[in-house]
């Protein structure tokens, strides 16, 4: 499932919680679903900062040269 799909399944569930009456089951249901999807789109995020931070890097550590480019 994409970051999007996930996120948007995050907003369902806080909207089901927040504005329907529920039974308390399935409000604990939700909640433990939304906890899941949460943790893993913490982690998608963190892995996604990691990877910018290694390109960031990189681009520090090449400085560019244009007289390079016209070559």
């Amino acid at each position: 499932m994409k970051f999007s799909e996930k996120l948007q399944k995050v907003e369902n569930i806080v909207h089901k919680l927040e504005k329907e009456q529920i039974p308390l089951e399935e409000a604990l249901s939700l909640y433990e679903d939304g906890i899941s999807l949460i943790r893993e789109l913490q982690t998608f995020l963190q892995q996604a900062e990691q990877k910018v931070m290694v390109l960031s890097e990189d681009l520090q550590e090449e400085p560019f040269d244009a007289s390079e480019e016209d070559n």
